[in-house]
């Protein structure tokens, strides 16, 4: 019986070769769609699993912040985990560990690299993380000072197909390390993406900025993890001597904003945004997963409502067939069992066909959203995920109309060659129709606003010069070195200012504070951002001064390297925000008052308020922001070009780079980049509406021509009589298309509400937004009449210019 019916869905299939090709394009195109988007959701939820027999917890903090919200932190001071111990003596999983994110130097012999995500982890460490061991032991690897842990890509990268294993490499020009293990790359879906285990018995204050590492009101880059059983049910008591050690411990003033310290299971940590500033990886947002999901799902059910449709449409000419088989003396059951077997047989086809076609298109996905999902991707869950998927896009596409086919009289079906479809499949076909407008509209509203708020952040001024600006970063804080740097900086022709900061406006290298009026600090305190910057940095990115005066000589003489650290004095320049935030309203009025901010309590007069310029993206509000004169910050160098910049100008950079810094990696970006840079993941989302709206209007368009072709079959002789009597070929077009233009009409009542309220909840992620315009409904409105017109023209106005003589010579 089944090769029967298969040898029979295959005739079915040869002899409407059209419909076959309608539908295996569009189920192809969502299938693709879903398996791409299927594997991305796979991979994003299997991030970090605990070990066996452990249940994996990090560590993390929160603190009640200056505005009355909480702000959480996945960095703790670096004696957590030794007060950790102390407390819980029994508890012997506990690692602590520093993560270093980018640009970190390693010279091995006489080669310069620069490296990201190195970790400082001790012994605990491969317990809580197990590592496969390809060369070396581990024995002392993260027990004694002087060792490092290469995985296998770096340490091929250094040394090639030679052994690893005790060679000596040099991190930072502070540490020389002997390669004690290679162990096997970490996995791609765990929120610690190591490159280097260096031991943490090896690391120096110098490693964190020269804090000392015993220092509780310090976060730099500190982490800690514990591995409990997984049967035990210790955390309570993990929580309570977490905050018995808050109260010993961390400062008054955090104890008085409720400072805590929490467990996180490691599972959490992927889409946790809480903690999405302080992750050493990225942070997924679950309501990202979510649109994802729902958008691979609208396709799927596009395809399959174009199957359905194309399928009720086709029982027209089936009629003739059907009623033959039952005359023969076809059951019913029989018939469905037929029908659904040509369902199968075709969507098996494209299950095929996109199964092979997902290895070619892995790597350009890794590629667009930064991911390592697997290129071996076919293992046991999606093997299971391509039969369900086989089973469901058959079923819920062949079934309803199998039932419709196999339904047809006998009688009726051989007294003509056309039959005439039942109100209620007529209905379901128009609903399904107006899903499938309703879900394109959408997205095609979602591409509009996306676009036009990108558009809208690109064409804001930032309130500094990002064009023809080069930043560099300097290996260290020393004066001697910075000092010389930018005096054979500005000995270049071409160089219109250079200057010496924590960073340029909008930068990687942030830090934030407390601070207030001096009178007020100690009962109250403001949160702003910090900027190190000297006297050169106003004209090198072009800020704009509101009122008093900025950095000078005279301000130089009073922090030079001959006043005792004791006696120099600081001054401070303020934006608009801070200004306000304080409480003055007039520039002027805040001038010569003494602010005090946390770094060590430090207290120095006002001497400028500069206009409001953003330091990250317009997804936040600019906060406030104190500019001081404090070397101590400087870890970067800003140059500003008179022209555009040219190879000889780098080259020239490059060169007074190497004679002040001769063992260290020169490393640029311009300030055009770091602006575009922290737009990247809106002009991802941007790409992605675009992808899936391409695709979903291409699955209309063919849905749209196969259901039109069976119409003007249908309507053959109706439109040669129209023709006869007089009917123009206009008339005749909108005959046939004006079904489509009231079905558009119905999604897009519908359409707009839905595509409104989801656009604006996305909207209000954005510190400064666009609006939601009138013309981004019209012009969905419109491009969707002008799709279906696309999509339907050519057959209408066909039909319309047929000669009506032949239509109608049957009769």
């Amino acid at each position: 019986m089944l090769i029967n019916y298969i040898k029979t869905a295959s005739r079915s299939i040869r002899k409407q070769k059209g419909f076959f090709a309608l539908n295996f394009l569009g189920l192809y195109v969502s299938v693709i769609s879903c398996l791409l988007i299927a594997l991305v959701l796979l991979h994003e939820t299997s991030f970090d699993r605990s070990p066996k027999g452990l249940s994996l917890y990090r560590i993390v903090g929160s603190v009640d912040n200056r505005s009355g919200g909480i702000a959480y932190n996945a960095v703790t001071p670096y004696p957590l985990a030794t007060a950790l111990r102390a407390a819980l003596p029994d508890q012997k999983a506990i690692s602590q560990i520093d993560f270093d994110r980018e640009g970190l130097l390693v010279t091995v012999g006489q080669k310069k690299f620069s490296e990201n995500n190195v970790v400082f982890a001790d012994s605990v460490f491969p317990k809580l993380f197990p590592l496969d061991v390809h060369a070396g032991g581990l024995r002392r690897a993260l027990s004694e000072p002087g060792f490092a842990v290469l995985t296998q890509s770096l340490a091929t990268k250094y040394f090639g197909h030679d052994p690893a294993v005790g060679k000596r490499i040099r991190y930072q020009n502070l540490l020389d390390l002997e390669i004690a293990a290679v162990v096997a790359d970490p996995p791609a879906n765990g929120h610690l993406p190591f490159s280097m285990l260096i031991s943490y018995p090896s690391i120096r204050p110098e490693s964190i900025g020269g804090f000392p590492l015993d220092t509780w009101s310090l976060r730099a880059n500190g982490f800690v993890y514990i591995g409990l059983p997984a049967t035990s049910h210790e955390d309570r008591q993990i929580e309570a001597s977490l905050a018995a050690i808050v109260k010993s411990n961390l400062p008054k003033d955090e104890v008085e904003h409720h400072s805590a310290f929490h467990l996180q299971p490691v599972e959490d940590i992927h889409t946790d945004q809480r903690f999405a500033a302080s992750n050493p990886s990225y942070t997924i947002n679950n309501s990202y997963l979510y649109l994802l999901g729902a958008i691979g799902l609208f396709l799927l059910l596009a395809a399959c409502i174009n199957y359905t449709n194309l399928s009720t449409a086709l029982a027209m000419k089936k009629s003739k067939e059907v009623g033959v088989r039952k005359t023969m003396g076809a059951t019913r059951p029989i018939l469905i069992g037929q029908f659904l077997t040509e369902t199968f047989l075709l969507t098996g086809v494209v299950i095929a066909a996109a199964a092979v076609t997902i290895p070619l298109l892995l790597p350009s996905l890794n590629q667009f959203l930064g991911r390592n999902i697997p290129t071996d991707w076919l293992d046991i869950r999606t093997g299971l995920l391509l039969i369900g998927l086989w089973i469901s896009i058959s079923l819920l596409s062949g079934i309803y109309p199998a039932f419709v086919l196999s339904g047809f009289n006998p009688i009726t079906a051989l007294k003509s060659k056309m039959a005439t479809p039942k109100a209620s499949v007529t209905w379901l076909r128009r609903g399904l129709v107006v899903f499938q407008f309703l879900t394109a509209q959408i997205l095609i509203m979602g591409a509009i606003v996306v676009a036009k708020q990108l558009a809208f952040m690109q064409s804001q001024p930032l309130g500094f010069i990002q064009q023809k600006v080069l930043n560099i970063d300097l290996p260290d804080n020393n004066r001697d070195h910075s000092d010389a740097f930018l005096n054979r900086i500005r000995a270049i022709p071409g160089i219109a200012s250079a200057s010496l900061s924590i960073g340029a406006p909008v930068s990687h290298n942030n830090a934030s504070t407390d601070f207030n009026l001096k009178e007020k600090y100690a009962t109250e305190k403001l949160g702003a951002a910090i900027k190190g910057a000297d006297r050169n940095y106003l004209s090198t990115y072009g800020l704009q001064l509101v009122a008093g005066r900025w950095f000078d000589e005279a301000d130089d003489r009073k922090i030079a390297r001959s006043v005792p650290d004791s006696l120099q004095e600081y001054a401070f320049v303020i934006n608009e925000t801070a200004l306000r935030t304080l409480g003055f309203s007039n520039p002027q009025d805040v001038l010569g008052k003494y602010l005090t901010f946390g770094f060590n309590d430090i207290s120095a007069p006002v001497i400028g308020v500069i206009k409001d310029y953003h330091i990250a993206s317009m997804h936040t509000a600019v906060p406030p922001v104190l500019m001081v004169n404090m070397p101590f910050l400087y870890y970067s160098a800003g140059i500003r070009f008179t022209g555009n910049l040219s190879v000889k100008s780098l080259a020239a950079v490059e060169a007074a780079f190497s004679a002040v810094y001769p063992n260290d990696l020169f490393t640029t970006g311009s300030m055009d980049e770091q602006v575009a840079d922290i737009y990247k993941e809106e002009r991802h989302t941007q790409q992605l509406f675009d992808i899936f709206t391409v695709i979903s209007i291409v699955i209309n368009i063919l849905g749209l021509v196969g259901l039109l072709s069976f119409m003007v079959e249908a309507k053959t002789k109706e439109i040669g009589i129209r023709k006869v009597l007089g009917a123009s070929v206009a008339s005749l077009s909108f005959l046939l298309s004006r079904d489509f233009l009231r079905l558009i009409l119905v999604a897009f009542l519908i359409a707009a509400p839905v595509a409104g309220y989801l656009m604006s909840r996305w909207l209000q992620g954005f510190a400064y937004r666009t609006e939601m315009s009138w013309w981004v409904f019209a012009g969905t409105v419109a491009g969707a009449v002008m799709i279906t017109g696309i999509a339907v023209g050519y057959q209408t106005i066909r039909a319309a210019l047929a000669n009506p003589v032949k239509n109608l010579r049957s009769e």
